[in-house]
């Protein structure tokens, strides 16, 4: 049994406590199906996407500042189906994902890095309704360009 397995075992545990394991990206790969059954929670894929669109809290403790925006994002680049369809299927998570390109929303160049990477990812998984959901928004494709000059984006 893994250290993943043995925190999906217990009655009471956190997605933190997940992302915090060494193991939890390998398990991904491997397709834990439990761990994707937890993962594929609309509750769990919103969470992991504050990881990735939210800047942490002044003061935050470097897990919050770099391991967790890093974990969330290595886990929609798995290219796990079911968790990318729970994205790209509700509209709520898609516009908390695109919440990122407001102009109003700082931007460190990590989480822009990890933005373009999901985004790649469901350009290249979930072509179709991704499109869908752009041509539904026409004003993120301005959004976009005027991000253009964060490093992270143009050198995903």
């Amino acid at each position: 049994m893994t250290t993943v397995d043995a925190i999906l075992e217990k009655e009471n545990f956190t997605l933190e406590e997940l992302l915090d394991e060494d193991e939890i990206i390998q398990e991904c790969k491997a397709l834990n199906t439990r761990l994707i059954n937890f993962l594929r929670e609309k509750t769990q894929v919103e969470r992991l996407l504050r990881y990735i669109v939210e800047e942490p809290p002044e003061g935050a403790d470097n897990k919050h500042v770099f391991k967790l925006p890093f974990i969330a994002c290595e886990i929609f680049i798995c290219e796990v189906d079911i968790i990318l369809r729970t994205l790209v299927e509700d509209v709520q998570l898609m516009d908390l994902l695109f919440s990122f390109l407001k102009p109003d929303h700082p931007h460190s160049t990590f989480l822009a890095g990890y933005f373009s990477k999901v985004v790649i990812c469901l350009m290249m998984r979930k072509t179709g309704p991704l499109l869908n959901y752009i041509q539904g928004h026409p004003e993120m494709i301005s959004q976009l360009v005027d991000l253009i000059g964060i490093t992270s984006i143009m050198e995903p």
